[in-house]
């Protein structure tokens, strides 16, 4: 094997008869069964790896001619003990081994063998190994995973005095990278040969072209090569699937993904013995008739099962109850070659016709979204879904900016989410990587649609791709369909000028929360982001003034109906609890700068006891989820940063993203994870350590630590204007269109004494703000750079002492709001002696001074209220 092979870094446990010799990347395992004993070794990669299992085997006996062993992975600890590992996982793709337990059988020989796995583990950290056959030996000298591609040398850095927020931010590019997928990266699950289509068991995959099929009647041959046949009617995610197991000579049929629960229950609707006659032949005619709420299945010309009463409704895109399309897929091991597949509706027309031979190899691999992917992505995770969604993209998109600067897969999920698009303009947003671009006037297959907020986000996303590259090809190509999308959304308005979506629209971004009822806030200020993206990516001012109307209107509404002034908080819908609410919708409106100062603000955003923050909060059916989401953390950071609150959003990250970070930890992934229980572990069976939407830390260090953020379309002109967070130290680099810009502050509050260095590329332009309390030593607030390096000297601003009331610091808010009059009275003093040359710059001060001059007066009405 070559030696980028990725290696176990330990053992962590061996059962049975087990010799170990363990010399660096020399290792020797020799597993060894007696008539009634299982030998097995746990071992250890010490982060989550991926890559194609593989192994070399230089030894092996038994008392017949074959050996037989069991690879096991996971990400977590805990579930490598599981059967299972940390899988199933079936819900959207075949971009990865879905089970995580592969069976290997290989020949007893004297000479040595290399094997290697079908499918790859794309993110896994433990592997268990068992040997299977009774009186046997088994030698091992290598053992690992064969990468797929290389690690991606990040084009941007960041690093700061605190070495925590370094170590997060590092662990975030490596999950940036890890959830990065380039055109052409995935194998094909199926194998195209002239005598059919080979599916190996795997998820089912559904025929794209169904996905709103009623009645319908489904033929096929087929030819069980190992185990038994499986395929599914009534199929997008979830739908009715039929296990052909030719070992027990039954077919059964399960509702749910797959024939075993996982994320989601599979229940068992029947069991039938099947006569061996009809299966012993060569190839085998099937038979699947969908009608109403049965369908039946024949086999040849007989009839051996009926399944009635049915009431599947699809987990995704909404389509009425019993549709959906053919797919194929199976449990693990099984393999089974199929051939001349048929749809007709009741009265024998056509609705789909493939050979599965050579001649329809690539509509194959498209129509059932089993080939590779044509076009770069940005997944959720890398050990699943591996599908490309736009509320992760908003997130992904923005880390990939000031990380990786993989644009092409930023601009590959755009590509492949804006292609589907409903006629009356639903916008896609979530689509499997290996799925084709939709181009046919058809309306697209309807696994493509989990949310309105997602749809929504994806404009968000683009506008922030749009920003960070100055790609204004792409803003054209997908113009016309975000306006579709934003007159799609405004058909839901109600009469308070809220939209409420029906509820297969207004999921969360947490499935297990359900769908949130009424005029949902998520949906609304994802709205009003949409039409402020889309306002800054207008072309004309026609649409600027139609986006401000529109926003302006909305926010209004927003106000009225969904925010609780009394305890500063934004409603989760205007059906919810008055207390009901969820961190990120909080965070978001902050963020907007939607909702007003509330003294609670950051009390709300941080405050759990210092423990982990609950992402929803005011409703028991929520809190007992007890679910801490990095996604949601990831706003109320950010919002405390809009805030101006540097040391309450870096304590936040710190606790959320830190113990990730952990090397100790026996679930650490070398990432950054999906979710988490209150106690800081995985939040279920099959949560992703390595997961896009945690990557916030990635852009949130440099943006708002750093300043640095673009204001014009591909870093024409930018701003660095960093949050004061307690930080001496703080440099960042980020790779832009126009070159290389890099800053570099430095602050000495002991002294009062700092600086300034950056160097700007050509074509650029920025403008230079020092964190609250600081100023340039030239008694200016602002300044304007232009290409070249340069460097400014800073100083503290003077305070100004106020005449207080006696007794007044016998009042425990007094220590909090003196402070914020006196540095800010101060900077109002400077600003007005030195008036600054750039009045964009100026403006932007302005707005950031009157936010706080509001917040120290709203402190103050509290505080003499109570005197």
């Amino acid at each position: 094997m070559s030696s980028t092979t990725i290696f176990p870094r330990r053992i962590l446990a061996t059962r049975g008869n087990v010799t170990a010799r363990w010399f660096g990347s020399d290792i020797t395992l020799i597993l060894t069964n007696g008539h009634n004993s299982t030998a097995e070794v746990v071992l250890d990669y010490g982060r989550a790896e991926g890559g194609r299992p593989v192994f070399k085997l230089t030894a092996s006996s038994a008392t017949n001619s074959n050996v037989s062993f069991r690879s096991i992975y996971s990400e977590t600890l805990r579930e490598v003990d599981c059967n299972n590992g940390d899988g199933p996982f079936l819900l959207f793709s075949n971009a990865m081994d879905t089970y995580r337990v592969v069976n290997y059988t290989v020949p007893v020989v004297a000479s040595t063998q290399f094997v290697s796995a079908k499918f790859t583990q794309r993110s896994q950290r433990y592997q268990k190994l068992q040997l299977r056959t009774p009186n046997s030996t088994i030698t091992f000298t290598e053992i690992g995973f064969k990468p797929i591609r290389p690690e991606q040398i990040p084009n941007c850095k960041f690093r700061c005095s605190n070495p925590l927020l370094n170590k997060i931010w590092e662990h975030g590019v490596r999950t940036v990278d890890m959830c990065t997928v380039r055109a052409g990266e995935t194998d094909p699950a199926w194998d195209v040969t002239e005598e059919g289509t080979v599916v190996h068991g795997q998820h089912w995959s559904p025929c794209r072209q169904g996905t709103r099929w009623a009645d319908k009647i489904v033929r096929f041959k087929v030819r069980i090569d190992e185990g038994g046949a499986s395929w599914g009617v009534h199929m997008v995610v979830n739908g009715l699937i039929f296990c052909l197991d030719v070992r027990q000579m039954t077919l059964t049929a399960y509702e749910g993904l797959s024939h075993q629960s996982s994320v989601f229950p599979s229940i068992i609707k029947g069991v039938w013995t099947i006569d061996e006659d009809l299966v012993v032949t060569n190839w085998v005619t099937i038979e699947t008739v969908a009608r109403g709420d049965s369908v039946s299945v024949s086999i040849g010309s007989r009839e051996v099962s009926v399944v009635q009463n049915l009431d599947i409704h699809p987990i995704l895109g909404g389509s009425k109850a019993n549709t959906g399309s053919i797919a194929f897929g199976g449990p693990e091991g099984w393999i089974a070659t199929y051939r001349d597949l048929t749809v007709t509706d009741l009265k024998g027309r056509i609705l789909y016709a493939n050979s599965l031979l050579p001649i329809d190899r690539g509509r194959t691999f498209a129509d059932f979204q089993v080939g590779t992917n044509a076009i770069a992505a940005m997944i959720d995770g890398a050990k699943r879904d591996r599908a490309t969604f736009g509320g992760d993209l908003h997130i992904s998109g923005r880390s990939v900016a000031y990380s990786t600067t993989n644009f092409e897969a930023v601009r590959g999920s755009i590509k492949l989410l804006t292609s589907h698009q409903t006629k009356d303009g639903y916008l896609g947003n979530l689509c499997p990587i290996q799925a084709p671009i939709h181009t046919d006037d058809t309306e697209p297959p309807t696994y493509a649609f989990y949310s309105i907020t997602y749809a929504l986000l994806l404009v968000v996303a683009i506008k922030n791709y749009w920003l960070h590259t100055g790609d204004n090809s792409v803003v054209e190509d997908v113009w016309t369909a975000l306006k579709r999308l934003l007159k799609f959304v405004e058909q839901f308005l109600n009469g308070d000028g809220l939209v409420a979506a029906p509820p297969p629209m207004s999921l969360t971004f947490f499935p297990l929360v359900g769908p949130i009822f009424g005029a949902s806030s998520e949906i609304n200020l994802a709205l009003y982001d949409a039409l402020k993206s889309m306002r800054l990516m207008a072309p004309n001012n026609t649409d600027v003034e139609d986006f401000d109307k529109k926003a302006q209107n909305l926010k209004d509404a927003i106000l009225k109906r969904l925010w609780n002034a009394d305890d500063g908080i934004l409603r989760l819908s205007d059906t919810a609890l008055c207390s009901a609410h969820s961190i990120h919708a909080c965070a978001y409106a902050i963020i907007l700068e939607l909702t007003p100062v509330h003294d609670l603000d950051v009390h709300h955003l941080v405050n759990n006891n210092d423990g982990l923050p609950c992402a929803f909060k005011g409703e028991d059916r929520f809190e007992s989820l007890g679910l801490c989401s990095p996604y949601s953390a990831a706003f109320a950071a950010e919002a405390c940063f809009k805030r101006q609150e540097g040391v309450s959003a870096v304590d936040l990250i710190e606790r959320v993203w830190g113990p990730m970070t952990n090397e100790n930890d026996p679930d650490y992934s070398g990432c950054l994870w999906e979710a988490m229980t209150l106690k800081g572990k995985p939040y279920h069976d099959s949560t992703s350590l390595v997961h896009a939407w945690s990557s916030a830390p990635v852009y949130l260090l440099p943006e708002y630590l750093a300043g640095v953020r673009p204001t014009k379309a591909g870093w024409r002109e930018w701003v660095a204007q960093p949050v004061a967070a307690g930080l001496q130290d703080i440099q960042m680099s980020v790779s832009t269109p126009k070159g290389q810009l890099e800053i570099h502050w430095n602050f000495n509050d002991e002294t009062g004494n700092g600086l300034v260095a950056v160097k700007v590329p050509p074509g650029s332009k920025g403008t230079i703000v020092p964190p609250t309390e600081w100023m340039f030593d030239q008694d200016i607030i602002v300044c304007c750079v232009e290409e070249g390096a340069k460097t400014f000297s800073l100083r503290k601003a003077h305070p100004v002492h106020f005449m207080q009331p006696k007794n007044i610091h016998q009042k425990p808010e007094v220590n909090r709001i003196i402070p914020i009059l006196q540095g800010y009275w101060s900077v109002c003093i400077e600003w007005q002696k030195h008036w600054p040359s750039c009045f964009s710059a100026c403006f932007r001060h302005v707005k950031h001074l009157r936010f706080l001059v509001g917040r120290a007066f709203g402190s103050l009405k509290n505080l003499y209220t109570n005197c």
